[in-house]
């Protein structure tokens, strides 16, 4: 891999492992409007722009915004965990003097309770989150706009992420692409979006990206 100086990470399926709470959140807002969807329907049909799944699934305009509403406090009610990897992961990519943030499709004060929660804040330069852009991934606005508040450049960049999305957002922005496999995302449709590295997790990052100095 290239010399890169900043990481810049998807927060749901690539650092916390959020798809339980987020699956059951979804099938309870669903239920509500008449929609009983399984999860095949539901990764089929999954999207970083939520909205977009609510149309897609037949949830009606109108009521975007009351759905919205409905599956946070549904998620609030559940507790997603790190992955175990995360900590270790992350402070060894502090140490090694990368500079680390976030850009995600979360909802911004549930991720910044999450982080909170999970004592991360400190790890991350910067976070973007689904209300800081008008357009959505895999649109280029969330990874551009983590890059000018960091004055960092995309092609000392890394972007990882778990869905193809990310991928191709990364692409636009001439970042160096990490897909993570994860349960939102799996490893054949990860691979059709030509990521330029695939690895099982992103614990596996420090090993492609921390040089090993000779003994």
């Amino acid at each position: 891999m290239k010399d890169v100086n900043t990481i810049l990470f998807d927060w749901d399926g690539t650092l916390i492992d959020s798809f339980s709470a987020s699956y059951n959140a979804s099938m309870s807002v669903l239920r509500e409007f008449g929609l009983e969807v399984d999860r095949e329907r539901f990764l089929e049909t999954y999207s970083s722009n939520w909205y977009e799944s609510y149309e897609k699934l037949g949830v009606p305009k109108h009521m975007w915004e009351q759905a919205d509403q409905m599956w946070q406090r549904t998620y609030r009610q559940q507790t997603s965990k790190l992955f175990p990897f995360v900590g270790t992961m992350l402070r060894r990519l502090q140490v090694a003097g990368f500079i680390l943030g976030i850009v995600t499709s979360g909802n911004r004060s549930r991720v910044r309770a999450e982080l909170a929660r999970l004592e991360l804040q400190d790890h991350f330069s910067e976070t973007v989150c689904f209300e800081d852009t008008y357009e959505k991934k895999p649109h280029p606005a969330p990874l551009v706009r983590a890059l000018e508040k960091l004055q960092a450049r995309p092609s000392l960049t890394v972007y990882v992420g778990d869905r193809p999305e990310d991928v191709e957002m990364g692409q636009r922005v001439g970042t160096y692409t990490v897909a993570v496999e994860s349960k939102y995302g799996t490893r054949r449709l990860l691979e059709d979006a030509k990521p330029d590295l695939l690895l099982p997790h992103a614990g596996h990052l420090p090993g492609q990206l921390i040089k090993k100095t000779p003994s």
